[in-house]
């Protein structure tokens, strides 16, 4: 089959973009394709000795992204990828573009997109995580807009159900639009348990002032740190049928 990628854009941080990766990475394998996973630039790493390198190059040698490590548990990637999947693991709290300056690290952005759409062109399906919200920076004057316009991937937005979400989900879809990033789906995480009533009216206005869909709405997730239990519970809640017909008509 054709090689095909999905761009995964946050409202804000802490939306749970990569939560919500892992579950459609999970459902993708469950549903047989062969899975690739990206998260590009990652700040917030932390020490891991037991990091395994293929390329002596490589700024992972001895930082761990957890988002990174997230990514390949949900969908069964080994160690040996981990280059593969995060080629910039980058120390301190910060955006990368900070993070990288703070640590002397040059990231290569020209390398990242051509990296990016190598690994799109090695599996069936990939999906192509950001950090933080759509504007993020990356490096020098590049942010995530600029790399999710660039790999010209269709793209889903991960919003929160709070209040305050539906005015945060207009301007993400709003400004890809402006820059060439098609968003096709909305999925909603409700990561805080809002009030029943005003997360149905969030994700009604979210579709009528986008025109995008809410392909699926996403409870907090209580149970074990279990993939295949955590796979269960997420079918649920997503039809991944549903989303890979309305965001690659497929």
């Amino acid at each position: 089959m054709k090689q095909l990628g999905i761009s995964i854009i946050g409202t804000d941080t802490d939306v749970g973009k990569t939560f919500v990766t892992g579950l459609l990475g999970a459902m993708a394998v469950d549903d047989g394709f062969a899975v690739g996973m990206v998260k590009p630039v990652s700040s917030s790493a932390v020490p891991f000795p037991e990091c395994v390198t293929m390329d002596e190059d490589n700024y992972n040698v001895d930082l761990e992204s957890k988002d990174a490590t997230h990514l390949m548990r949900s969908a069964g990637i080994p160690e040996s990828r981990r280059h593969e999947v995060n080629p910039y693991a980058i120390a301190g709290d910060f955006s990368p573009r900070l993070a990288a300056e703070l640590s002397g690290i040059e990231i290569d952005y020209d390398g990242v997109v051509a990296h990016t759409l190598d690994v799109v062109n090695r599996y069936d399906l990939t999906f192509v995580e950001g950090a933080g919200g759509i504007t993020t920076p990356l490096y020098g004057d590049k942010t995530f807009t600029d790399l999710m316009k660039d790999i010209k991937l269709p793209a889903i937005v991960v919003a929160d159900g709070r209040l305050g979400s539906i005015n945060r989900a207009i301007l993400t879809c709003e400004y890809a639009k402006m820059h060439g990033i098609e968003v096709k789906a909305i999925i909603v995480n409700d990561t805080t348990a809002v009030d029943p009533f005003l997360l149905k009216t969030n994700v009604e206005d979210m579709e009528r002032y986008t025109g995008i869909p809410v392909v699926a709405v996403v409870p907090p997730y209580q149970g074990p740190d279990i993939q295949k239990v955590q796979l269960g519970w997420a079918r649920s809640f997503v039809d991944s049928k549903k989303v890979w017909n309305t965001v690659l008509g497929i």
